[in-house]
């Protein structure tokens, strides 16, 4: 596309180069990834400005550059290369929006699009939607905290909600593949940030509200934090709310009380009812009735524990009635019984006679929920193996060690992702909320090794806190960290085996 074309409605002062002679392949504000042709967007971010990466974006092939004020650093690097395009203009999200409406222009494409958003639960409402769309023959595409999946693609996201050039571009691949749905993650910072400008969402799904990503480099406050998730539904058609937490009723009433509800306790437009827990060898089971109004009961199986999943499923069950057939109701496809998610609840293996899980729980209504659901099921024992991120909330570090102390037979604290902060301060702040028995071993490698040589029969291991992730960030540094792969390990050299 000329550059000329994708500026179409934006103002703007050219300083250099001819837009109609510029042909741009993409869009892009990372520099790291920019390709040959690519128009560089050039913006100040929460700690750098993007002047800083203009010499790698030209490096790697850039066509043309966009930045707010074309000051005597920007020219100094831009006037040497006279075929770029450099244009001055307002940087905001408004119009990023506008470049990448321009730039894919799907806008009269039929796709219905959902957000889902809520300090819990968002990861999985997400996968179990997905999962009944495919399984009723309608093409769907997810982006969120696990990546990007359409069909049999996998990709990595930025972030929970990907960074707007980003996510514009996978609902563009979306649309191109003849999906009818895409479904995306929405976070309180993405709203924040501007990385669903000039979107429309036909459905806005919320789960829940805990006081979470709170400091750092998140949100001032609680009160902050509420207000980012609350302000996302401005932007959606419809809204389907959950009738057992009470922030809903803030958001109905933000919306006039045009809303539809879910449950997993109390009668709604769709709601659980005469839930069962069963034990098999292959996982926790839950087995409940299903009401969608006045349709008739159907029973639903769920490869999931906890009250949380069945919140969860109650919600995408919700959200595809909402947005298909009742005349074709009976027909549907509605099973979860196979169904799992990458490190949610995940089961990874069978060790000593006891059983392995992995879960992303990282604060601590998630720890609390999850070790709620496996006290449930009346295992031996709960060894409960966890650190916390750095550069993140402090708040929630306390608060995990009491929940685990608390629920758990066995704390292990471990590092999670410490970046740029000492272990020794992360742990000082967990330690405040820790009671009865616990143990410290700062590398996770052999803090998962020790786990796994506690245990016994009918105990359960969980590991928490990395979930998904297959790297490790420690003093600036990633590297490849895999749970899986290290249980497996240990399982080998142990002449054990291990059940996936």
């Amino acid at each position: 596309m000329k550059l000329d074309i994708l500026l179409k409605g934006i103002e703007y002062h050219l300083q250099q180069g001819s837009p109609e002679n510029c042909e741009i392949t993409g869009l892009c504000e990372d520099s790291r990834k920019i390709k040959c042709g690519n128009l560089f967007f050039c913006r100040t971010g929460t700690h750098t400005s993007g002047k800083q990466y203009l010499r790698q974006a030209l490096s790697l092939g850039a066509a043309a550059v966009i930045c707010e004020k074309y000051d005597e650093d920007s020219r100094r690097i831009l006037s040497s290369q006279k075929d770029i395009c450099v244009i001055e203009t307002d940087v905001s999200a408004q119009t990023q929006a506008r470049l990448a409406s321009n730039f894919y222009d799907f806008s009269k494409e039929k796709l219905l699009l959902i957000g889902v958003t809520g300090t819990k639960g968002k990861t999985t409402v997400c996968a179990m939607l997905q999962k009944l769309f495919l399984d009723n023959h309608m093409l769907c595409a997810t982006v969120g905290t696990n990546g990007f999946f359409l069909k049999d693609r996998v990709a990595k996201s930025s972030h929970t909600t990907p960074e707007l050039f980003e996510l514009y571009g996978f609902i563009a691949e979306a649309v191109k593949a003849g999906c009818t749905h895409f479904i995306a993650e929405v976070s309180s910072l993405a709203v924040k940030q501007g990385r669903i400008a000039g979107l429309t969402f036909d459905l806005g799904i919320f789960t829940n509200i805990y006081p979470d990503h709170i400091g750092g480099n998140e949100h001032a406050s609680f009160l902050e934090y509420a207000y980012w998730k609350k302000r996302f539904f401005k932007n959606c058609k419809k809204v389907l709310l959950n009738r057992d937490d009470p922030f809903s009723f803030e958001i109905a009433a933000d919306k006039n009380g045009v809303c539809s509800w879910y449950s997993a306790s109390v009668c709604a437009d769709g709601y659980a009812s005469e839930i069962e827990k069963d034990v098999e060898i292959d996982g926790l089971y839950q087995h409940f009735l299903w009401h969608w109004q006045k349709m008739p009961a159907r029973s639903i199986s769920l490869k999931l524990p906890g009250l949380c999943n069945v919140s969860n499923a109650a919600a995408a069950l919700s959200a595809f009635c909402l947005l298909t057939s009742d005349e074709q109701y009976d027909s549907y496809q509605l099973d979860f019984s196979t169904f799992s998610v990458r490190g949610r609840f995940e089961m990874v293996g069978h060790f000593q006679g006891g059983t392995i899980m992995i879960d992303y729980a990282h604060n601590e209504a998630s720890l609390k929920n999850l070790l709620e659901s496996l006290r449930a099921y009346h295992p031996n024992r709960i060894l409960c193996m966890f650190g916390c991120g750095g550069n993140r909330s402090a708040v929630r570090r306390s608060a995990m060690g009491r929940v685990s102390s608390e629920l758990a037979d066995l704390t292990i604290i471990t590092q999670d992702n410490s970046r740029d902060e000492p272990f020794e301060q992360i742990l000082a702040d967990i330690l405040l909320g820790v009671t009865g028995d616990y143990v410290v071993i700062r590398d996770r490698k052999e803090a998962i090794g020790y786990c796994m040589s506690q245990m016994r029969p009918g105990d359960l291991l969980v590991l928490v806190g990395k979930g998904h992730e297959d790297t490790q960030e420690i003093a600036g540094k990633v590297e490849v960290f895999s749970e899986r792969d290290i249980v497996e390990s240990i399982e080998k050299t142990k002449k054990g085996k291990v059940s996936k």
